[in-house]
């Protein structure tokens, strides 16, 4: 069996199992080396072979540390490139600081500006999901409206509607940094005249 189909196996067992630490079947198949370089091409620590040898023991059968540590070093390599620092850090993964020498700068400078662009991603949606709820309260109170029947009720309302438009308008102007699509679209100090006029988003 090549090692490529052993690792790809791994995997496959790897999702099926919920990627605890190893099962038992794990622990009788052996493929130590494999399994090593298939943790370290994951970025996972160095450390994580204790634990697979205290989980085998458990089931009483002895893992191969040198053989997984073989192969974590080899995975390690896969690791720590610059394409998959950008990568890991661009989709939020976390860094569990494997890389070392020079690789380590190159790995940590990528993953560090693909997490800066991952968090601005979610800091753009957060604003995003609170804007669209900003504006289904704002259109009850806007229904409330036309239904009260009182003077004190109305001034409740209108005092409702102020402060969320308010908060509506400074939520946009927030979004403005990032531009009128995205991230990816930042345009600072331009203020579109139709994207923040009144008629089209407040009531």
């Amino acid at each position: 069996m090549s090692t490529k189909l052993c690792v790809s196996l791994l995997l496959v067992t790897c999702i099926v199992n919920g990627c605890a630490v190893i099962s038992e079947q794990d622990c009788q198949a052996g493929l130590w080396y494999e399994r090593g370089m298939q943790d370290g091409a994951r970025g996972r620590a160095q450390s994580l072979v204790y634990e697979i040898a205290r989980e085998c023991q458990s089931y009483g059968i002895h893992a191969d540390s040198e053989a997984w540590l073989r192969g974590h070093e080899e995975g390690v390599e896969q690791f720590c490139t610059a394409e998959n620092g950008f990568y890991q850090g661009r989709r939020g993964h976390r860094y569990a600081g494997v890389c070392i020498g020079p690789t380590a700068d190159v790995f940590l400078d990528n993953y560090q500006r693909g997490l800066a662009e991952y968090r601005v991603e979610q800091r753009h949606r957060k604003l995003h999901w609170r804007r669209d709820q900003l504006v289904r309260e704002l259109h009850l109170v806007h229904r409330a409206l036309e239904s009260a029947d009182s003077d004190r009720q109305r001034r409740v309302l209108y005092f409702q509607r102020s402060r969320l438009t308010w908060a509506l308008r400074s939520l946009d102007t927030e979004l403005h940094r990032y531009g009128l699509f995205g991230p990816g679209d930042i345009t600072p100090g331009f203020y579109p005249p139709v994207f923040f006029s009144s008629g089209l988003f407040y009531w």
